[in-house]
C-alpha cells in the first residue's frame, strides 16, 4: 500500500532542506530528517529518524498544471503550483515521518496538503494538529 502526501505551494515559498528540519523540531515532533539534498536535483527515498529509529519517505517536486483540478480547488490553490509530494509504502514509521514532514512542510510554507494524494485541503494552520492528532494512532500501530 503506497500512501502519498502532497503540499502544494508557491515555488518561492520552498525552505532550504535546514529550514525545513528545525521548524519539524519547534513544534515538537521527534523526527530528523536528512538535511544533505538540494531541491533541484533530488528525488527519490530521504532518510530519516523517528524517535531515533529509522523511518524516511519517498521526495519528489514537481511543478503542477492547476489546470488539472476542479474551479473549486484552483480556487483554493490560488497560484500554488508547486508540488511536493512525500509517499511511502508499507512501513509505518516511514508513514509517520511522511505526515509529520508534510504537515510541517505545508505549515511554514503557506502551503496546502492533501492527505491520500486528494483533497480536501489542509491548510496551513490546521496542519501540524492533524499530524499531532493521527500520531497517537499510529504509535499503537507501531507498538502491535
Amino acid at each position: 500500500m503506497s500512501v502519498e502526501n502532497n503540499v502544494f505551494m508557491h515555488p518561492d515559498s520552498l525552505p532550504t532542506p535546514e529550514a525545513w528540519a528545525r521548524a519539524i523540531r519547534a513544534v515538537g515532533f521527534q523526527l530528523d530528517i536528512d538535511t544533505e539534498f538540494d531541491w533541484e536535483t533530488f528525488e527519490g527515498f530521504l532518510p530519516a529518524k523517528y524517535k531515533g529509529l529509522d523511518a524516511g519517505f519517498e521526495l519528489y517536486k514537481e511543478d503542477f498544471d492547476l489546470s488539472e483540478l476542479s474551479d473549486e480547488e484552483q480556487t483554493e490553490l490560488g497560484d500554488r503550483s508547486l508540488l511536493v509530494t512525500l509517499i511511502t509504502h508499507s512501513d509505518t514509521r516511514q508513514y509517520m515521518s511522511s505526515m509529520i514532514a508534510s504537515a510541517v512542510l505545508c505549515s511554514i510554507s503557506d502551503g496546502r496538503l492533501a492527505d491520500s494524494g486528494e483533497p480536501p485541503f489542509i491548510k496551513p494552520e490546521e496542519a501540524v494538529h492533524w499530524a499531532q492528532g493521527c500520531e497517537p494512532d499510529v504509535e499503537k500501530m507501531l507498538d502491535e
